[in-house]
């Protein structure tokens, strides 16, 4: 299924360079866990713009009642049922994911996936060189009615690494050395119910936290 928005690259490079990044999703399909509370606009601290669809809402939308489904629209729809289409815009560029909701334990975390992405101004020999991987960020509902993501970040994740206080698959990529994780989704679920539980200091950067508020919400 083809999604009406288009995704720039330069949108993509908006979130910082430091999350942590991984081949597999994060997820186990048993902990997917949707919540409603997520929908919605919103506005966050670096002055970027969010829209959180129901992809079950969007994808009734986009294919008519009685309309008989093709058997790969159908695997896409229980796939992602319980997931949103996530836009987020910042400076005029928009970037489109695909987010699935998640528990570890009792804490909500949301896998994010680029969706598509397409630019005139893209190489096309570039773009094929491009890999969509996933992030994922930890899921706090506030007091206010705001929301905090906080993603993985790899300033933390590296540190555990070189301090050999973790067993995890994954590689150095690229000029910049990207940290990525190269292991299963259940071996990630798992490191992340560790991280959780763990208290080492500076879980969490700073760079790597978005602080979201409903859109129509008076300063």
């Amino acid at each position: 299924m083809k999604s009406r928005i288009v995704v720039l690259v330069l949108g993509l490079l908006l979130f910082s360079s430091c999350i942590v990044k991984s081949i597999q999703p994060f997820y186990v399909k048993n902990e997917i866990k949707y919540d409603a509370a997520l929908v919605g606009n919103w506005t966050d601290n670096k002055n970027g713009d969010w829209e959180v669809l129901s992809f079950e809402d969007e994808f009734k939308k986009e294919n008519e009642e009685g309309v008989k489904l093709s058997a790969e629209d159908l695997k896409v729809y229980d796939s992602y049922k319980n997931g949103y289409f996530i836009k987020y815009t910042k400076k005029e560029s928009e970037a489109l994911f695909m987010g699935i909701p998640f528990k570890v334990n009792e804490h909500l975390f949301i896998d994010f996936a680029p969706f598509e992405y397409e630019s005139d101004e893209l190489n096309k020999l570039v773009g094929q060189h491009l890999l969509k991987t996933h992030s994922t960020a930890y899921v706090q509902h506030n007091e206010d009615k705001s929301i905090t993501l906080k993603w993985l970040s790899e300033k933390a994740i590296g540190a555990l690494f070189k301090q050999d206080r973790l067993r995890l698959k994954h590689e150095k990529i690229g000029l910049d050395e990207d940290l990525v994780l190269t292991a299963s989704s259940e071996e990630l679920h798992n490191f992340l119910k560790k991280f959780m539980a763990s208290d080492f200091e500076d879980k969490w950067d700073s760079d790597d936290i978005y602080t979201l508020k409903p859109a129509h919400a008076k300063p």
